[in-house]
């Protein structure tokens, strides 16, 4: 008859220790009379007395003993050593220990979760990762369970490897059996947070492969991709996934009914009415001139619209709803979510501040609604598609042309970046990256720069060779002593270093008062004739009377309608005053609005939706966009503006486009 022991383990994860008694049937591996003396011994272990624990365990003569009982008894001299705070030591025991306990697989599982605990403790996390992995969870139970969870969670996200934190956070999670259980599940946070740090296709393989019993967790985690997938405007893979779902966790009805609530409010919102768009702008505030000045943009295309096709059969005019954001992103997000509940409005505009944009453009997406920005939109560009048009041109629309074979061609293959570090820094140096590489373009260095900062010499300095001067030393010293010889001819400073131009051009994404700290820097370090290239921020008044001291510059931007255009002529006998830039932008996006309205009759999101995929291409009066990739890029020019002269760039000559 099989009899039950009591054996001592010892969990214990980071600063924690504690006892667990385990009851198993293992009376094939030990024998009573080493059961008799490891009790002794492991009662003196729990009344504190540590060192006579040591002795008693020291006593028992190894060459007596089973492999698992060699094997316990080391296990418990490491414990020993381990509360002492000998992690070394104790590693030592814990590795003889496994020598010899292959026949107990509860044993050997707790072995090396000691093992890998002490590792730990000394803070190397390669071994600590590499002795969970070989340990059979399976076999660790209750508390023992989780604490290997718990410890193989936080060395995954040490070491970056977020799959497996995802998975012990899913083991961590994995008791709950309602919604209200799993959100009160103290690992709740981090597993909602983990979930979507994972790679979606990672993620999603997973959640479906994990089995075991604890499927209400993976359940749950797929309706939140599928609220995830609907807020990134990707109704199609919502849909797909909420379908597994429906076949996968039948037996989770508190579940399914989420989904289906989720999927009735989208459908709930998705009709539309084609003749109201949804206008949100700063019309109160510090920036209210600006919004404004765009809504006469917009006032009067809708004018011309509704004017030039007044005659036509059964014609219905469009109506503007006009929403005031007041200059706050959390008040457009607000108000973009009103125009489409309350309103239905079939395309909304808004996104005149950077600031206002990208969370304007997020309400609109997360409704399937189609969003023309005023500005560019500083995200990664994963997470726009086909329901956003940003009217100035996005960021991937001017690296685009400037990584094309044509102006490779003209301006050489060989860039360095300087870039603020900011969102839009970052969206441009992301995208330059990715066109760089498929085009076979170069990138030869990148710095950033705080745009807080006023002299930014430090930086232009590194990529022009001349920060790190250790590594010139010897070039240094000699072109030193060269200038002494000379004198002192001049009493201009001498760049006794002289400036290494290992690059074509420099992409520099940079405003305007950024831009004009940035530029004269190559000139102070003898960088002559450097050929640098902005955004269509550098199109400004600004600049324009500087340009005289700055050399040539060129930068990425649309057409602007020409003195004697019909829009300028039009605009300016209505409103007495000519068009800016910020009503050309209103302009341009309401007739953009009206152009893809155009294109048919709708009554949902979904219908609009199709048929703007299936049209490709849509024009307006500053160029005409393309859905390249899931994404409408903007066919850019290139300007060169020089001692105040504003000029297109043909890639092979350049005409003059006024002052």
């Amino acid at each position: 008859m099989f009899k039950y022991i009591s054996l001592i383990v010892i969990t214990f994860l980071v600063s924690c220790s504690g006892i667990q008694m385990i009851n198993r049937d293992t009376s094939h591996l030990y024998t009573k009379q080493f059961l008799a003396k490891f009790d002794v011994a492991k009662k003196s272990f729990v009344e504190g007395q540590k060192d006579v624990a040591l002795q008693q365990l020291n006593n028992i003569q190894d060459a007596k003993l089973k492999p698992a009982e060699l094997a316990t008894k080391n296990n418990l001299i490491g414990v020993i050593n381990y509360s002492n705070g000998n992690f070394e030591q104790a590693i030592f025991q814990f590795n003889l220990a496994l020598n010899s306990s292959q026949e107990d697989g509860e044993l050997s599982a707790q072995i090396r979760l000691n093992l890998a605990s002490s590792y730990y403790k000394l803070d190397d996390l390669e071994n600590t990762f590499k002795t969970l992995d070989g340990t059979d969870s399976r076999y660790l139970l209750n508390r023992d369970l989780e604490n290997f969870h718990k410890l193989r969670y936080r060395v995954s996200k040490e070491l970056d490897f977020q799959t497996v934190a995802l998975d012990s956070l899913l083991w961590l999670n994995a008791g709950a059996t309602t919604v209200e259980d799993l959100k009160n599940n103290k690992f709740y946070p981090q597993l909602v947070t983990q979930y979507f740090i994972v790679d979606q296709s990672q993620r999603v393989k997973i959640v479906q492969d994990f089995k075991e019993g604890k499927e209400f967790v993976c359940a749950y985690l797929s309706y939140l991709e599928v609220e995830q997938l609907i807020n990134e405007g990707n109704k199609t893979k919502a849909q797909e996934v909420g379908s597994w779902m429906q076949s996968n966790f039948g037996m989770f009805p508190e579940i399914l009914a989420l989904v289906s609530t989720r999927f009735e409010m989208l459908k709930k919102y998705s009709k539309i009415n084609m003749q109201s768009i949804g206008v949100v702008l700063p019309l109160t505030g510090d920036k209210s001139k600006f919004g404004k000045r765009a809504l006469a943009g917009i006032d009067h295309a809708v004018r011309k619209y509704n004017e030039r096709n007044s005659n036509k059969p059964n014609f219905q005019p469009i109506q503007i709803k006009i929403f005031d954001s007041m200059g706050s992103a959390i008040v457009g997000k607000e108000k973009v979510r009103e125009m489409i509940e309350r309103e239905n409005s079939s395309i909304v505009i808004g996104g005149l501040l950077k600031d206002e944009a990208r969370a304007e453009y997020e309400a609109a997406r997360k409704y399937g609604a189609f969003f023309i920005s005023l500005s560019q939109i500083y995200t990664n560009k994963d997470e726009k598609n086909h329901l956003l048009i940003e009217v100035p041109g996005s960021v991937e629309s001017q690296v685009s042309l400037l990584f094309s074979e044509k102006y490779l061609s003209k301006y050489g293959n060989k860039v360095s970046i300087i870039y603020p570090n900011t969102e839009s820094g970052y969206a441009y140096v992301d995208s330059a990256w990715k066109m760089a590489e498929k085009s076979g373009a170069e990138i030869v260095s990148i710095q950033s720069f705080d745009h807080n900062q006023t002299d930014h010499r430090s930086t232009v300095a590194k990529v022009l060779g001349l920060y790190f001067t250790r590594e010139r030393q010897e070039e240094y010293d000699l072109l030193k002593e060269v200038h002494k010889l000379e004198g002192n001819t001049t009493i201009r400073r001498v760049q006794t270093l002289g400036p290494i131009v290992d690059f074509d051009w420099v992409l520099l994404p940079a405003a305007p008062n950024d831009a004009l700290q940035l530029i004269p820097s190559f000139n102070y370090y003898d960088a002559f004739n450097v050929t640098l290239v902005g955004g269509p921020n550098w199109r400004s008044r600004r600049i324009s009377r500087e340009a005289s001291k700055l050399g040539k510059l060129l930068f990425v931007d649309s057409e602007v309608p020409k003195t004697d255009s019909a829009f300028v002529s039009s605009f300016q006998r209505r409103y007495d005053q000519r068009p800016g830039v910020v009503e050309i932008l209103g302009f341009e996006s309401m007739s953009l609005a009206a152009n893809i309205l155009s294109l048919g009759e709708f009554n949902s999101r979904d219908e609009l939706e199709s048929t703007v995929m299936n049209a490709q291409k849509v024009a307006g009066i500053t160029g005409s966009w393309r859905l390249q990739d899931d994404v409408w890029m903007k066919e850019m020019s290139l300007m060169s503006l020089y001692r105040g002269r504003l000029n297109k760039v043909n890639f092979t000559t350049e005409k003059s486009i006024g002052e």
